[in-house]
């Protein structure tokens, strides 16, 4: 008989310290911002412990303040709002996530006109190559060329090469330099080499453009003609094949030009990748007299 009694006892507490847990996030809000509230369940801050407020109210308290008058007198003049003054908003965020890797950011080209609401959709997510199109709508137009990183195939985002909360000059992913963000992923291409081609050395910019190109591997320009920046064409260039004998004439001797009548032309003057490849730099050296063996072509 008294273990029947206990039962509905037992019962009875398990749906009262139910009923007095804590309410589903946004629960007193959603009320009137029903769609607001519903994509900010998504959301990071949503999941996050420290917006469980000591009010009792919902994580929307944790930024716009204490929600006890707008409940009450429906004025939202009493809550933090945001999206008016990109200083403020800023404020608010950092006084969270200064100390979450936000520590540059007053630094930061992007801090000098924007806030980070200008960027960020607190209640809702939102793609980071979606938000820096609207600024740098060209940038993001290159990364459509037929030559370019996978963004648009979801593999990379702005964010994986750039952190927009960083002080340094292009606000890249890294303090490092500007090569060593390349070769985090281009790790062949990073070296030492015996044989070192400079401009490798230097800046990987000097012959690629990052964001997008119409030549081949993310270039700044096709071959012969990146090429020809800074090297002069090979003396063959300009041979010419004698007509009457089929010949073509080098050091004052004739030799037999079995690769046709513009065959020094078409070798020499269309891709020099095509003898030259280990452009980035190579370990063995050239087996050709001239170069010391610097040509880079095994």
């Amino acid at each position: 008989m008294g273990r029947n009694v206990w039962i509905p006892a037992v019962a009875l507490l398990v749906a009262v310290a139910a009923g007095a847990g804590p309410k589903p996030p946004g629960d007193e809000c959603a009320a009137c911002h029903d769609t607001l509230v519903a994509s900010f369940t998504s959301t990071a801050h949503a999941r996050l412990r420290p917006f469980e407020t000591p009010q009792g109210f919902s994580p929307c308290a944790s930024c716009h303040g204490d929600p006890a008058a707008h409940l009450e007198s429906g004025d939202a003049g009493s809550l933090v709002r945001f999206g008016k003054d990109p200083a403020a908003d800023s404020a608010a965020c950092l006084a969270c996530h200064a100390a979450r890797g936000m520590s540059e950011w007053h630094a930061a080209a992007h801090a000098s006109e924007l806030g980070c609401t200008s960027c960020h959709t607190i209640h809702r997510p939102s793609a980071p190559s979606e938000r820096c199109a609207s600024c740098h709508a060209d940038v993001v137009a290159l990364t459509t060329a037929p030559s370019h990183h996978p963004l648009r195939e979801g593999k990379m985002s702005c964010a994986s090469c750039h952190n927009v909360h960083a002080a340094n000059p292009g606000a890249l992913a890294t303090h490092q330099r500007l090569n060593d963000l390349c070769t985090s992923c281009h790790a062949a291409q990073e070296g030492p080499f015996i044989f070192q081609h400079d401009p490798v050395e230097e800046d990987c910019s000097i012959c690629h453009t990052p964001h997008g190109s119409a030549a081949d591997h993310l270039l700044t320009a096709n071959e012969p003609f990146l090429c020809l920046q800074c090297h002069e064409l090979h003396f063959h260039t300009g041979l010419a094949t004698i007509s009457q004998s089929g010949s073509v004439t080098i050091g004052g001797k004739n030799y037999p030009n079995v690769m046709g009548e513009h065959g020094f032309q078409r070798a020499f003057g269309t891709k020099c990748t095509q003898c030259h490849t280990q452009i980035h730099g190579s370990d063995l050296p050239s087996q050709g007299v001239p170069s010391r063996g610097t040509g880079l072509v095994r």
